[in-house]
């Protein structure tokens, strides 16, 4: 099912058109949808008011999306704060390095992170590292989902 920007735009149902607003997709590596996050974050409201956050939603792992209040409006909130909201329409970003693949276990599915560093559009660049998990479970089974995103001047050591 295909819907017009305008429809989309209207619509309590927001991001239900692929074509829009990119979804997991097992074709996609955890590089991509990194890179895929960043490049609509970094122009939040194309094709309308928060696309780029609400595509980020889109492959937020369950566990992320619950410690972000469960709904893509709590999201939003979140987004709001110093941290996060510096790659919300940044100036600029570029990845840094890409981590290994960490093999998957009986429990969880296999990990990697990426680490960007960003422009803001105020303020010094900052680092962030984004950790993604292979989902195990179904609907989003084999999808490079985000785990977490991190700025690591206040989470790690350099």
């Amino acid at each position: 099912m295909s819907f017009f920007i305008e429809e989309v735009i209207s619509s309590e149902v927001i991001g239900v058109d692929e074509e829009v607003i990119p979804f997991p997709s097992r074709e996609f590596k955890s590089i991509e949808v990194v890179v895929m996050c960043m490049e609509r974050l970094s122009k939040n409201n194309a094709p309308y008011k928060d696309a780029g956050l609400e595509t980020c939603w889109n492959f937020a792992s369950d566990m992320s999306r619950a410690s972000q209040g469960g709904s893509l409006e709590r999201f939003i909130e979140f987004a709001s704060n110093p941290s996060f909201s510096s790659m919300v329409n940044a100036k600029s970003w570029s990845v840094v390095s890409t981590g290994p693949l960490i093999e998957g276990t009986n429990t969880r599915g296999p990990m990697q992170t990426c680490r960007i560093r960003v422009a803001p559009a105020k303020g010094d660049e900052r680092d962030f590292v984004w950790m993604l998990q292979r989902e195990r479970r179904p609907p989003r089974q084999d999808c490079w989902l985000i785990h977490q995103c991190i700025q690591t001047d206040t989470a790690l050591d350099d």
